[in-house]
């Protein structure tokens, strides 16, 4: 698959599903890799809230997760625009730190994706920034020209009478 295709999934499956899901929670992937999806304040069919999260063991970590997954789930926060911790910068230095502290992770391949999309992102996020600093300059110079302008035409005006 190439880079491009990824990078297209990704912003797909982000526009699709991970953005409208609840930010208060982080599901775990099933059996078969698939996510189930069940907002917190719903209830199940026996009338108490459930959700694919496990239960928090004493470390702060989810029963079952690997410090590497913990870290991707952490750099999926960041990257959430919905969430109350949106970092795109940390959260590519989360993946970048994935990636260097656990190469062979089976979140490898989805980290780089992220990566790669985030650094795009990045990149032109200082591009328009640096466009909006262009057009302010050129505004203010714009304005600068107008008054020198105005300045010029009274004077020339304040001159004419005395020919």
């Amino acid at each position: 698959m190439t880079t491009r295709v990824a990078r297209a999934l990704l912003v797909v499956s982000l526009l699709g599903a991970g953005c409208s899901t609840s930010s208060s929670w982080l599901p775990l992937p099933g059996p078969s890799g698939e996510v189930a999806r069940q907002p917190s304040g719903e209830a199940s069919e026996g009338g108490s809230k459930t959700s694919r999260r496990a239960p928090l063991q004493s470390g702060g970590e989810q029963s079952g997760d690997d410090p590497a997954e913990a870290l991707y789930r952490l750099a999926l926060r960041q990257a959430d625009p919905t969430s109350g911790i949106r970092d795109y910068r940390a959260a590519r230095a989360s993946f970048t730190e994935l990636l260097i502290r656990y190469p062979r992770s089976r979140r490898d391949a989805e980290a780089r994706a992220w990566q790669a999309t985030l650094t795009d992102l990045l990149v032109r996020e200082d591009e328009g920034r640096r466009y909006s600093q262009r057009l302010q300059r050129i505004e203010e110079d714009r304005r600068r020209t107008k008054t020198n302008l105005e300045w010029l035409k009274q004077s020339d005006l304040d001159r004419e009478p005395r020919r």
